[in-house]
């Protein structure tokens, strides 16, 4: 083997395990989008598809899609920002309980599709996901 690299920091973020193995909580979540991981990053932009946020101390969760620049990658860096991702249930709970409660957020990947899958295809998972998971009646989802 050759050595191509040696790194200055020692790295605390792992290189992305593929899609049907994500499964990271919140604070890993934010040191991936902080650090601009490469391996997640690529991976994360260069696909679309339909993930769920759930909540380890309740048990709820939240069906979302990714679509769009940078998908994944773009999507999950607003959650990384806030806690909440703009989401209308999710900022209530961030607001009423503190920023600090997004650390019992995990995040993991359902359904990927190629990037140009068209976006309506992807809202249309979505819904799929929705309704088999219950999100609505029991979880997170409002629409």
């Amino acid at each position: 083997m050759k050595v191509l690299e040696i790194s200055r920091k020692p790295s605390t973020v792992k290189q992305f395990p593929g899609y049907e193995n994500v499964c990271i909580d919140f604070s890993l979540l934010k040191a991936i989008i902080k650090k601009g991981e490469p391996t997640w990053k690529t991976a994360l932009s260069s696909v679309k598809g339909v993930y769920v946020i759930t909540d380890k101390k309740t048990g709820k969760i939240y069906v979302g899609s990714a679509y769009g620049n940078d998908s994944f990658w773009g999507r999950w860096s607003l959650y990384a920002e806030n806690g909440h991702g703009g989401n209308k249930k999710l900022k209530r709970i961030i607001s009423e309980k503190g920023s600090k409660y997004a650390s019992n957020f995990q995040f993991s990947i359902v359904e990927v599709r190629f990037n140009i899958t068209d976006d309506g295809e992807i809202i249309g998972r979505e819904e799929h996901w929705k309704n088999v998971l219950k999100s609505r009646e029991f979880g997170y989802n409002e629409n």
